[in-house]
């Protein structure tokens, strides 16, 4: 997964959003809350704050 972004907004079945963790493939959590059930605009933001958080080894912030 070298070079490509951990976190992704993705459309669930029902219409809504939610941010991806692409190495577990599950929502990502925080707080104990999945990033599920989000607006497109909130689900590509909270990637795109995400992404931008990993270090460079692909730690996440929300470990």
């Amino acid at each position: 997964m070298v070079g490509e972004a951990r976190y992704e907004a993705r459309q669930a079945e029902d219409g809504k959003w939610m941010v991806m963790d692409r190495l577990t493939r599950l929502p990502a959590a925080t707080d104990g809350r999945d990033l599920v059930g989000l607006s497109a605009e909130d689900a590509r933001d909270i990637a795109d704050v995400l992404n931008r958080s990993t270090d460079e080894r692909g730690r996440s912030p929300l470990l």
